[in-house]
């Protein structure tokens, strides 16, 4: 029993430190834009600090849903002026989808199917990572198939933070304090 819990303690301290996590890099995905532009994550974020949402199941669209019009609104298109002074923020933005190694024909009709839903505005910070779903899971600590995680990076591409699930003002706060703290 002893050897049990030994054991299931290391494998564990082992799980925990292999994830992405707050202050390391943010591992490295090869992905394509709904406007067929080949990009390489953290790298195409560089220079800004950048925020990558990652899903990798139908289950989240809904709460992945939730979050899109708050990210719109705050940092993609903020209000021009407001009583309290609103602040502008100039980050990086993609929203990735993990997809299973799938032939290219049916890489092609996801991609057509996503590009018909989602506003042309947003087509360039949408991307596709094809194969290695598995690897990426690991490697992002993924679990839960209906959450959608999101990582704000430093510009030289480390983990500032890192929230997931359903959309919550408590949750913007956190992320937009991570952008601020940084960009200050």
């Amino acid at each position: 029993m002893k050897k049990l819990i030994t054991l299931t303690s290391v494998f564990l301290l082992f799980a925990l430190t292999t994830f992405a996590q707050k202050g390391k890099p943010f591992p490295t995905m090869e992905a394509e834009t709904l406007t067929d532009k080949a990009i390489t994550l953290p790298s195409a974020g560089k220079g800004k600090v950048t925020l990558i949402g990652v899903s990798y199941s139908k289950k989240s669209q809904d709460n992945l849903e939730t979050w899109m019009q708050p990210i719109y609104d705050t940092f993609i298109n903020p209000p021009k002026s407001d009583l309290f002074g609103s602040v502008s923020y100039d980050v990086n933005m993609y929203f990735v989808a993990l997809a299973r190694g799938i032939a290219k024909t049916a890489e092609k009709s996801i991609k057509g199917s996503m590009k018909k839903k989602i506003d042309k505005k947003l087509q360039p910070n949408i991307a596709i990572v094809m194969g290695e779903v598995k690897q990426h899971k690991k490697n992002l600590g993924l679990g839960d198939k209906a959450d959608p995680y999101f990582y704000i990076l430093s510009p030289e591409g480390k983990i500032l933070h890192i929230t997931y699930g359903k959309y919550s003002p408590s949750k913007m706060s956190a992320i937009e304090s991570a952008v601020d703290e940084y960009m200050d």
